[in-house]
């Protein structure tokens, strides 16, 4: 009687470790969403990983999300796949974001794809649209 109370024990610890341990796929699984970005008519400057002492900027888009109003962001021109920003154009754009679960390590772990051109405003004055500094 005494044993098989201890394998009934042993049992049930083996089945709730086995139940603990599996893991739930839906953390390795990418998250896309779509929102509302808005991108600035005038271009903004960002500088390589390797470039500590900041002598190689690079011309970049500035963009704000729906979901961090207020804050702008540089992307890199071909960061919105099927997306071609035009200098001196202020644009409306839905895009589908997708945060990886498994991103590579030399990328970002979003990547954004365009759905559809909201907006597009051709400003005459760019240097007045210009954002401010962070």
């Amino acid at each position: 009687m005494n044993t098989l109370k201890i394998w009934r024990i042993a049992f049930v610890m083996l089945a709730a470790f086995s139940l603990a341990s599996c893991s739930s796929d839906d953390d390795n699984e990418d998250i896309s969403k779509d929102i509302i970005m808005n991108v600035s008519a005038e271009p903004g400057v960002m500088y390589d990983l390797f470039d500590s002492m900041g002598e190689h900027p690079i011309e970049c888009m500035r963009v704000m999300t729906e979901d961090e109003p207020g804050r702008w962001q540089n992307l890199y021109f071909s960061e919105v796949k099927g997306f071609t920003y035009e200098r001196g154009h202020e644009y409306v754009l839905r895009v589908k974001r997708t945060i990886l679960a498994n991103p590579p390590q030399d990328a970002s772990n979003r990547t954004y794809e365009l759905v559809r051109i909201l907006a597009d405003k051709k400003v005459e004055d760019v240097a007045e649209l210009r954002p401010h500094p962070l």
